[in-house]
């Protein structure tokens, strides 16, 4: 902790971040002219985004639990979960209808993918 004058003028107190509780990520490299376009490489670029959406959330959480529950893939559009796109945890049965927070009751969905699912309960109602 370091203490010092804030730009009001009263005092503060700064912590600071220990580097080396930072975790080393390892990127890897993609193999030579490996294109996602090219579609005899599918599965190379699954197994790719499988490797990164596995360093996502950390091992034992409930949202990995989710995530392996679901093998990693959006059971709406059936795409890979770590395709780029924003992730979002969607309740099966909502929190106002008495739904928990429990790995049955959760699924991850695409954010485009989750709202489409909000916009199919509201035609319903």
């Amino acid at each position: 902790m370091c203490k010092g004058i804030g730009r009001k003028g009263q005092d503060v107190t700064h912590i600071l971040y220990n580097i080396a509780s930072t975790p080393i990520i390892r990127h890897i490299k993609v193999k030579g002219d490996a294109s996602p376009d090219n579609s005899s490489l599918r599965e190379y670029w699954n197994n790719r985004k499988l490797k990164q959406g596995k360093n996502y959330w950390a091992k034992g959480s409930k949202y990995y639990q989710v995530a392996t529950n679901q093998s990693w893939k959006c059971p709406v559009c059936g795409e890979n979960l770590f395709n780029g796109e924003q992730i979002e945890t969607h309740h099966i049965v909502p929190v106002k209808d008495g739904g928990e927070d429990s790995t049955d009751n959760l699924v991850h969905l695409h954010k485009a993918c989750h709202k489409q699912v909000h916009s199919k309960s509201k035609l319903k109602a």
